[in-house]
């Protein structure tokens, strides 16, 4: 308890004081620290464990995971992002290594929306935007319910699968199936391409004593049908033409998009 107290009161001040449009704020925390919680939705043995798993996810891939709770008044929907992005460059407490990697989930229990950032090219590589928009799905309805240990467990979770997607050179995009992976795709797909070879062997066998017909009435049950006119006469043709609407956003082109402070995000309300 006393040692997670000495934590919080590093991160209090700043978090309680945050002038307005977010000028730059000093952010220091003890050496270790992934999980800034001084509102205590979590209690000491959840606390714990999560800032333990963060701090194992970040070691193990380079990349800082953190989440950062506030119940400042002045952080709501509207700017969220501002001081998400200002707290993450102003503290040197934030990111890994000289780069600053890292992906942080900050949450406002105060207007209850969140936002969710990446920094740095391992960070924005890893957490494209569909892979925010696929694990914010996850932590989403657990803050909803007021479940945090669990909602926090899932993004860390989540953080651990996405940057291992990307050390292996698969990140998680709008291409990426998690249940099925790139490397089951490449596999069913020379089988597709063998089973297919295999049927059209069998069909072009079996049409070698095929001829092309080029008469209509060689088309025609002779028994049902007395063509006592043969002449083939071509005289009109239509043409029925319907236009396919597409549609195209960033989501659907897959990637990461990048701000001009480095940033890629998303946010929403719980």
């Amino acid at each position: 308890m006393k040692n997670r107290l000495f934590k919080i009161s590093a991160l209090s001040l700043v978090l309680a004081v945050v002038f307005s449009f977010f000028a730059v704020t000093v952010f220091a925390a003890p050496e270790g620290t992934y999980v800034y919680d001084p509102v205590y939705l979590l209690n000491d043995a959840e606390y714990n464990e999560l800032n333990s798993l963060a701090a194992e996810v970040s070691e193990k891939y380079g990349c800082a995971v953190h989440f950062v709770v506030t119940d400042d008044t002045s952080v709501n929907y509207d700017n969220i992002q501002q001081y998400s992005e200002d707290l993450y460059l102003s503290s040197d407490s934030l990111g890994y290594g000289p780069g600053k990697d890292g992906v942080m989930l900050v949450l406002s229990i105060y207007d209850r929306c969140y936002w969710l950032l990446a920094y740095g090219e391992k960070g924005n590589y890893a957490f494209t935007d569909y892979a925010k928009d696929w694990m914010s799905e996850h932590f989403v309805d657990e803050f909803g319910d007021d479940d945090w240990y669990d909602g926090f467990k899932d993004y860390i979770t989540d953080c651990d699968y996405i940057l291992g997607e990307a050390a292996k050179g698969t990140p998680v995009d709008i291409y990426y199936n998690e249940d099925v992976g790139v490397e089951a795709y490449g596999i069913a797909l020379i089988i597709g391409l063998i089973i297919a070879l295999i049927v059209c062997s069998v069909f072009r066998a079996q049409m070698k004593t095929a001829a092309t017909a080029t008469r209509a009435a060689d088309y025609l049950d002779r028994t049902m049908v007395d063509i006592t006119n043969r002449h083939q006469l071509f005289r009109f043709s239509t043409v029925s033409r319907t236009k396919i609407e597409t549609q195209s956003s960033s989501s659907s082109r897959g990637g990461t998009t990048v701000n001009s402070r480095g940033f890629s995000g998303k946010g929403g309300k719980f």
